[in-house]
């Protein structure tokens, strides 16, 4: 099952590489299920926050604090420390 999502998030990597961006990929999974997908958008957006990670947490909106914890975040890259503390904070 890991695999699949895994898979998932590369393929977020990929369309941000197609993009001209950095290739990393995020997918937010609940209950077995992709609800929310992101990749890095620094360069396609002159952003300093928008990893992949941040761009899958952003693009999962409608989410309470309770659906987050029910959530496992797929991420083609260990977190940095901004993504680590916003993970943490949900």
């Amino acid at each position: 099952m890991h695999k699949k999502f895994m898979d998932e998030a590369i393929k977020e990597a990929e369309i941000s590489l197609s993009e001209g961006g950095i290739p990393i990929g995020a997918v937010l999974v609940k209950d077995d299920e992709v609800i929310s997908r992101g990749h890095n958008r620094l360069i396609q957006n002159n952003s300093v926050i928008l990893h992949g990670e941040m761009d899958a947490i952003e693009n999962a909106k409608g989410l309470n604090y309770e659906d987050y914890r029910k959530c496992t975040l797929y991420t083609t890259l260990s977190p940095c420390p901004m993504c680590s503390g916003t993970v943490l904070l949900y």
